[in-house]
């Protein structure tokens, strides 16, 4: 009987095993402390200011900023958008304040003009007990304030959206404040003549301006106001002249 040859079958080929290599990805930057450029540069800062911050009131400050940054895009609050100078024009020249005046506990202050809430919340950040209220005329900014301090908690702090000429004559303002602060100040004389019904007997308007403000020497007296100090000095790391002009209420 006849046998056939039966082929022999050559074995199928193996499909030679792809080698993926794994990304080497870049390890996670969370490993550094976050912003950590940001929060020596506020300890410096506040240093050169005579002033020091604990660890939570430089975590309010970032939580600040990164805030301020994320709205700026959609809301104009701030020319200035580089984050080195965000904290010195910002942050320590709000400060800077507090060479005019001691924020004792409980002390009324009133920001016009406040913008993003400058120098108001960064004195409120430093000085919790502080009652604050921030003025500013402009809408969508004081959406911007009321998110700001429900985020960052912070208490006693009042939020009025108007111009200080329309206030003037209201009795929930007039007689209230025992400081009166207010940045970049194009007429003083009429900010003092709106500004000094609001102040209580005693108070203070501190007032910050640049390299050549107005000619003035202290002993000058606006509409029941004299001026006590003038305070020149630089912001902190920087060559950014400022003067505070310190009047009170004769």
């Amino acid at each position: 009987m006849a046998v056939k040859n039966r082929a022999k079958r050559r074995p199928k080929k193996e499909k030679a095993k792809k080698i993926v290599k794994k990304k080497a990805f870049p390890k996670k930057a969370a490993q550094k402390k976050p912003r950590a450029d940001l929060r020596k540069l506020l300890l410096n800062g506040a240093e050169e200011l005579n002033l020091s911050l604990f660890p939570n009131q430089i975590d309010q400050f970032l939580l600040y900023f990164e805030e301020l940054k994320k709205w700026n895009e959609k809301v104009n609050l701030t020319g200035i958008i580089d984050d080195k100078e965000i904290i010195i024009k910002h942050f320590l020249d709000s400060l800077s304040f507090l060479k005019g005046f001691s924020p004792i506990e409980g002390i009324r202050i009133i920001d016009v003009g406040t913008g993003a809430g400058f120098p108001g919340i960064p004195l409120k950040i430093y000085s919790p007990r502080i009652n604050l209220t921030l003025m500013e005329a402009s809408q969508k900014k004081c959406v911007f304030l009321h998110h700001i301090c429900r985020l960052m908690e912070l208490q006693d702090v009042n939020i009025v959206d108007e111009r200080l000429e329309n206030v003037k004559n209201n009795l929930d303002f007039v007689r209230q404040f025992n400081v009166f602060l207010s940045r970049a100040v194009a007429d003083i004389d009429e900010m003092i003549k709106y500004g000094a019904p609001l102040l209580a007997d005693r108070g203070i308007m501190i007032f910050s301006k640049g390299k050549s403000p107005e000619a003035m020497s202290v002993g000058k007296i606006i509409k029941g106001m004299v001026l006590l100090q003038i305070i020149p000095f630089t912001l902190p790391m920087s060559d950014y002249s400022r003067k505070l002009l310190v009047f009170q209420k004769i």
